[in-house]
């Protein structure tokens, strides 16, 4: 005797992630603005953003007043930054190009 029943009444439906990456764990701790987190933020990336700063802006105090404005600019926008449209370093070197603008 085989049995019938419909799939559609026992799968049960769920938005509930339950693997998380490290990714996500550390872009969920700059969200909620984890000082750690964001240090290691700095840390990680503060030397390519001001190679990249370098490039345009030859002044070195200059430079480092960007890439300072940059990082505070990250910190205070962090919330609105969406992994789905671009890469985290391609989205704070958008902000350090703004910056310069803003400073030339």
């Amino acid at each position: 005797m085989q049995l019938s029943i419909p799939l559609s009444d026992h799968l049960v439906k769920s938005n509930l992630k339950v693997w998380s990456s490290d990714y996500e764990f550390f872009l969920n701790r700059l969200r909620n603005h984890d000082e750690s987190a964001f240090k290691e933020l700095y840390h990680q990336y503060s030397g390519a953003i001001y190679g990249n700063i370098k490039r345009t802006v030859h002044d070195d105090l200059k430079s480092k007043q960007i890439l300072e404005l940059t990082f505070i600019e990250i910190w205070n926008s962090i919330s609105s930054f969406d992994e789905t449209r671009t890469r985290l370093f391609t989205w704070m070197n958008q902000i350090a190009n703004k910056q310069k603008l803003i400073s030339s």
